[in-house]
């Protein structure tokens, strides 16, 4: 359908919005928000998905779905559905740690939510944790907006995207209405919904110790983890609404006093109030210190928003660089923890060598998943100081890591000038996930296309942010890269890395390995590293057994699996 010049443009549906937000959604989460599941259907689903993935579970999978389906009403209570489940979910469990597979533990925690009851603090408890590490992702589907907007703002015209350019200029008018009112309704989509996603993860901690109310042991867990969190963040929200009203009351009253001014005021005074600016002032620099950005002007046309706030201590002020550490110490500490990766380490702190403040050549490390590629850089990131931006890329939105035009309600500038406002260093290490998943379409521009005008020194002084729409200089950043291969990479992205493979460990690496990995644990725990005492002879044969080598991983459940059962042990005698 094209707009004529008369034609309204519609109402976005705001179930519209929500149902093509939840999509994106992680599936535990997803079952739990979707207020429209038919769980008899979705249990049809989850039964598909585990014959597809793990496909001897397929037998387990379907007696599972006919005992729930044959239960009646409060199938969570029946003892043939309790102990169907629980084959399934220990079958599943076993094979993800087995396997290495933890979209099979994913898919053991929807059984859960499908057949358990609301006051299953067991069931809630498993949960609890994956849930909550799903909702700490959903900030990140904020950079998938403006390409959903476009796409379905060409949906409503009728057009491909890429056809603008035949669009008359009624239609062109009607479609940016259009493409606002999508950002609007998705925006407030992802808003709501982050909001249902923090009452499911209140609600799964507090059941998971105990807690119940009067409609729990009638509903199932799926249904009742919102419920609940909405009766234990209701008082808070009530609050909430309150100051909010009372802000808005306040608000309109100094907007009501701001407009009579404007109306007494001249006509220089309003040029002057549509667009200001930053102030471009001299800055005295120290040694180590450099501008990020000068100046950044602000104009009538940004739906009143202000792109600076929130980074006043970085526009027009000193940045300082971080200084390079003591080599040796850090050269000893990364040995300790990556004792099968010395050649890679030495490879990457010659960059350091001779130099006063942290800077990397951009560098792609090659090696096969779980390896620990971007462990080693984040270590390596913690020991600098300088802090670490990490950008997954097989969950990039094309072209935001360089910027979003200030023209999108989601605007925001590009990933590095982020990443010096939050550690307040003019040079963090930006790295880079998975670079080679990237996805290849460019309808909104590329993730490696991005890359080139920030990784090369030159343009890289300079870079032209499209939120702020003035140059950045960004050149002092370090960027790291990691890949399983690199036979997709472009030519010309390639050119501009150091590529350095690190090598899985072996089986003859195992015991250099368990003193980190044990600390790993015991920092996972908060616990002194003193505490967890080190493998003994037949637990070091037990964990060889099932590690010949390779995903440091696997290494880490497998031993972690070591601590428990010695744990238990100890606690029976």
């Amino acid at each position: 359908m094209a707009f004529s010049s008369t034609a309204p443009v519609p109402r976005i549906d705001a179930k519209a919005a929500v149902a093509l937000i939840l999509a994106a959604f992680p599936k535990r989460l997803r079952l739990c928000l979707d207020t429209a599941l038919r769980i008899p259907a979705a249990r049809e689903g989850i039964v598909a998905e585990i014959s597809a993935l793990v496909p001897e579970a397929t037998d387990l999978a379907a007696a599972w779905n006919t005992m729930v389906a044959a239960a009646g009403a409060d199938p969570w209570c029946d003892p043939d559905v309790i102990a169907a489940r629980g084959a399934l979910t220990r079958f599943l469990d076993h094979h993800a740690a087995e396997r290495d597979v933890p979209a099979a533990r994913a898919l053991a925690d929807c059984v859960t939510l499908l057949s358990c009851g609301g006051d299953d603090a067991a069931a809630a408890a498993r949960i609890a944790l994956p849930i909550w590490l799903e909702a700490e992702a959903l900030p990140g589907l904020i950079l998938h907006l403006p390409a959903l907007a476009e796409a379905q703002t060409a949906l409503g015209l009728g057009r491909r995207a890429d056809h603008d350019e035949d669009l008359d200029i009624h239609e062109q008018a009607a479609g940016g209405t259009l493409l606002e009112a999508w950002t609007e309704a998705l925006e407030g989509a992802l808003l709501s919904l982050n909001a249902a996603a923090s009452n499911v993860v209140v609600a799964a901690a507090v059941l998971s110790r105990g807690a119940s109310s009067e409609f729990m042991t009638c509903t199932p867990l799926v249904r009742a983890l919102i419920l609940f969190g909405e009766r234990l963040t209701l008082p808070v929200a009530d609050q909430a609404g309150e100051r909010e009203r009372g802000r808005r009351r306040v608000a309109e009253q100094a907007l009501a006093k701001a407009r009579a001014r404007e109306r007494e005021a001249s006509q220089s005074s309003a040029t002057r109030r549509e667009t200001n600016s930053v102030p471009s002032t001299p800055v005295a620099l120290a040694p180590g210190q450099i501008v990020v950005v000068a100046e950044v002007r602000e104009t009538g046309t940004d739906r009143g928003r202000s792109m600076t706030k929130g980074y006043e201590a970085i526009i027009g002020k000193p940045v300082s660089l971080a200084p390079v550490p003591d080599l040796a110490q850090l050269r000893t500490a990364l040995r300790f923890e990556f004792p099968y990766a010395i050649d890679l380490i030495d490879r990457l702190l010659v960059d350091l060598t001779n130099r006063s403040y942290v800077g990397f050549s951009p560098t792609l490390v090659l090696g096969q998943p779980g390896v620990g590629k971007s462990r080693l850089i984040s270590r390596i990131a913690h020991h600098l100081g300088v802090g670490l931006w990490r950008v997954d890329a097989t969950h990039d939105s094309g072209a935001a890591i360089g910027g979003l035009d200030r023209r999108w309600a989601s605007a925001e500038p590009a990933h590095p000038f982020l990443a010096i406002a939050r550690y307040g260093v003019a040079n963090p290490l930006m790295l880079v996930d998975e670079l080679e998943k990237a996805s290849t379409r460019r309808d909104y521009g590329r993730l490696w296309d991005s890359l080139l005008p920030m990784i090369e020194p030159e343009t890289a002084r300079a870079y032209p942010d499209p939120a702020f729409q003035t140059p950045l200089d960004i050149s002092h950043v370090s960027w790291l890269f990691t890949a399983n291969d690199i036979a997709s990479l472009p030519g010309p992205l390639l050119d501009r890395l150091r590529v350095i493979e690190m090598q899985a460990p072996t089986a003859n690496d195992l015991e250099a390995l368990l003193p980190p990995v044990l600390a790993g644990i015991a920092a996972s725990r908060r616990l002194d590293p003193r505490f967890l005492a080190t493998l003994d002879g037949e637990e070091i044969i037990a964990v060889r057994q099932h590690w010949p080598g390779g995903s440091i991983r696997r290494l880490a459940r497998l031993v972690e699996t070591v601590v428990a059962a010695r744990e238990v042990s100890s606690r029976r005698h």
